[in-house]
């Protein structure tokens, strides 16, 4: 298992460098990469767009900014940012935690919910019940993350009620699907007609059997948060790393866009291998 988990974690590095080379990419090759909106600023004089010119000319070859950003990466320093004016790994101290916080409550909310309506329809099996399931998702699969956030903003509620509403109807069908399936397989149903009590049988028959793919499910729905988040913050100002991505993005600011990638692979990364690591365990404890 520790060989294993060793062959996931030396991917995850190599996914890691080769996610943040992409997006460095990614970013010079945007319509209007070398435009600066200070360059049209009639108060600045030549000395000063020359020394602008200067700061975008050292992000032009991407492969050139992608190793020295690594470097300077090794030694502490993520870069400063043109946009904001300080140092990019300072932005990502301060707003990380606002961000992490709104992503933690948005799981909670989405997959609590999901949790509850799903295992509802699962257990209840009526066509009212599972319809009504259904479609309460594909309402809220249909309404776009921006959407969400303006909603929220209107009706002033709280950023995490839009994640949750993004990650609700991408969780609540396989919750369903999963839990649905435990109860109809075999050995589910051999145990019910040997009269094993319904707790019994819930805790130690069905929800090993549904466990193992909701796990991965849950690894998924990290990365959805974290990309929801980005739409959500940026509409509702919510200072955080989505707002922080998206005021960078209208800058075409690559250190910290280099940086928000690296950052969004490695919760990726880890949530993936956790994931699989858990999936693994639980494989060994029910064989």
């Amino acid at each position: 298992m520790r060989r294993t988990i060793l062959l996931l974690l030396c991917r995850g590095l190599l996914i890691l460098m080769v996610s943040g080379f992409a997006g460095a990419v990614l970013v010079r090759l945007a319509p209007g990469f070398d435009v600066d909106e200070r360059a049209l600023d009639a108060r600045f004089s030549a000395a000063t767009l020359d020394r602008i010119g200067k700061e975008r000319a050292a992000d032009r070859n991407p492969l050139r900014f992608y190793a020295q950003y690594l470097g300077g990466l090794l030694r502490g320093d993520a870069g400063r940012s043109v946009v904001f004016g300080q140092p990019v790994a300072s932005l990502i101290r301060e707003r990380l935690p606002a961000t992490g916080k709104r992503v933690a409550e948005g799981m909670v909310l989405g997959w609590g919910g999901a949790l509850l309506l799903g295992l509802a329809a699962a257990l209840v099996r009526r066509t009212p019940v599972v319809a009504a399931t259904m479609l309460i998702n594909g309402a809220l699969l249909s309404i776009p993350s921006a959407v969400l956030a303006t909603m929220c903003l209107l009706l002033r509620l709280s950023p995490s009620i839009a994640i949750a509403c993004v990650i609700f109807p991408r969780v609540c069908p396989h919750v369903y699907e999963q839990f649905r399936a435990a109860l109809a397989a075999p050995h589910v149903m051999t145990a019910r007609a040997r009269g094993l009590r319904p707790e019994r049988l819930f805790c130690f028959h069905v929800l090993p059997s549904a466990l193992r793919p909701l796990v991965s499910l849950f690894a998924v729905s990290v990365t959805l948060a974290f990309g929801a988040s980005i739409a959500v913050e940026a509409l509702s100002d919510s200072a955080g790393i989505g707002e922080m991505a998206w005021r960078a993005a209208l800058g075409r600011d690559l250190p910290v866009l280099v940086a928000v990638t690296l950052l969004l692979t490695a919760i990726t990364v880890a949530s993936n291998v956790a994931a699989e690591a858990a999936t693994l365990g639980l494989g060994r404890t029910s064989a």
